[in-house]
């Protein structure tokens, strides 16, 4: 039950984030158990960021959702999978992208409340 957000100062045209959304899929699979069958994504272009006081180079602010995985096990290649993606598809640097990763305890989903403590 992975979610990742992802906002970007720049225009995402349906076609670019058609071909994020796979990467993403791809990526989250370096992370055991999680596939794209169970990921949802989301995307905010045109959206206000500045790094180091700028604002007039592609950035993009990343956050990562994933439910009962507290070793971060497969995070060092989602992180790399993810950085490439957004450099690829949309020509942002790495150093002009930051990923936050939350680390989620519970979660709902399909009408069910899951806590992570049930699986331990």
């Amino acid at each position: 039950m992975p979610f990742i957000m992802s906002r970007v100062n720049i225009k995402i045209p349906k076609n670019k984030e058609l071909m994020l959304k796979k990467r993403l899929g791809l990526a989250i699979a370096n992370v055991p158990g999680k596939s794209e069958d169970v990921l949802m994504v989301g995307f905010q272009d045109n959206y206000p960021l500045y790094l180091r006081g700028k604002g007039d180079e592609p950035l993009a602010y990343i956050e990562v959702s994933i439910f009962g995985t507290e070793n971060h096990i497969g995070y060092e290649g989602l992180n790399a999978d993810i950085t490439k993606a957004f450099y690829d598809i949309l020509g942002i640097q790495p150093d002009h992208l930051y990923i936050k990763y939350d680390d989620i305890s519970s979660w709902g989903v399909q009408g069910q409340y899951i806590d992570r403590r049930d699986y331990l």
